[in-house]
């Protein structure tokens, strides 16, 4: 069995676009519709890639299938063996997103036993976080793989690219009001995080795009945008972890019993506050154009 055009229409929508290659929110190098280098098949075709590396939509597009039954689909076949094709186009949409492994988890076990309906209800729950957040990209994405593997829905919904037409705010969506608060938080202001994604928010992302080299200065939220604006957020939440932990460990030792500590243990607190005030610094130096 090999992957559907609806199927490959489906991942397509899912992953997006983007022909830059750009850092995924855990910086992972990614390209075109979500290829990154630990995808084999699709590096011995394209090379590997880095900072600057560039695909058009045909290249793309004709990777695609290939690629998704060569790496991800003979995992399928393998260790699930689908009955029916949108079961098929189903699971190989979750392995190119988790990886061949998913294969052979639980969700996986029951499709391969013929349980679809037990296969879709575990999957709407798998792989639904990114460091410890549940992500509402991944819940969705999930929901419709569930769809599609138990009913044969395809859908037509995917990964937004918001406000495409800067002269057509969006309506209501949660994934831009998050990432509204995240650029106020950055430095850009958006205006109000009210969700929809006006003149003044494409404002603050064209500002915000303009500070990273990676990124295409076109005022759009796409998905490498919103990649790069989740590790600013992470960046500069790490000079304020070192504080934190400095503060603790001072305030700790500090609080030791006794009204006046040894002096071995006030200049063994000198020293690691010296140590982390450094340590500080250079994060935040380091960060200083995510902060």
């Amino acid at each position: 069995m090999n992957l559907s055009q609806q199927g490959a229409d489906f991942i397509a929508r899912h992953e997006g676009f983007v022909s830059k290659a750009y850092r995924d929110p855990v910086g992972i190098w990614t390209i075109g519709t979500g290829f990154t280098n630990r995808c084999r098949e699709f590096t011995k075709r394209f090379g590997e890639i880095k900072p600057g590396s560039r695909i058009t939509r045909q290249r793309n597009d004709a990777l695609l299938a290939i690629v998704a039954d060569a790496e991800y689909g003979a995992a399928v076949s393998r260790d699930i063996n689908p009955r029916r094709q949108h079961e098929y186009d189903g699971a190989v949409s979750v392995c190119f997103n988790c990886g061949p492994a998913a294969a052979q988890w639980k969700w996986a076990r029951a499709l391969r036993d013929g349980n679809a309906a037990a296969a879709a209800a575990r999957l709407k729950e798998t792989a639904v976080t990114a460091k410890g957040r549940r992500l509402r990209g991944l819940v969705r994405r999930r929901q419709e793989e569930a769809a599609l593997i138990q009913h044969g829905r395809y859908g037509v919904h995917g990964v937004p690219r918001h406000a495409a037409r800067p002269d057509a705010p969006s309506a209501f969506d949660a994934e831009v009001r998050a990432c509204q608060k995240k650029l106020a938080q950055l430095g850009f202001d958006p205006g109000a995080a009210d969700g929809v994604f006006g003149p003044r928010t494409r404002s603050a992302v064209l500002a915000y795009q303009m500070r990273h080299d990676d990124l295409v200065n076109d005022g759009i939220l796409g998905r490498a945008t919103m990649a790069q604006i989740d590790r600013s957020i992470e960046k500069r939440l790490i000079p304020r972890r070192a504080v934190a932990g400095a503060a603790a460990i001072l305030g700790g030792a500090m609080s030791a019993p006794g009204d006046v500590p040894s002096d071995w243990i006030f200049w063994a607190v000198f020293g690691a506050g010296l140590i982390l005030a450094g340590l500080t610094g250079f994060l935040l130096y380091r960060f200083r154009k995510d902060l």
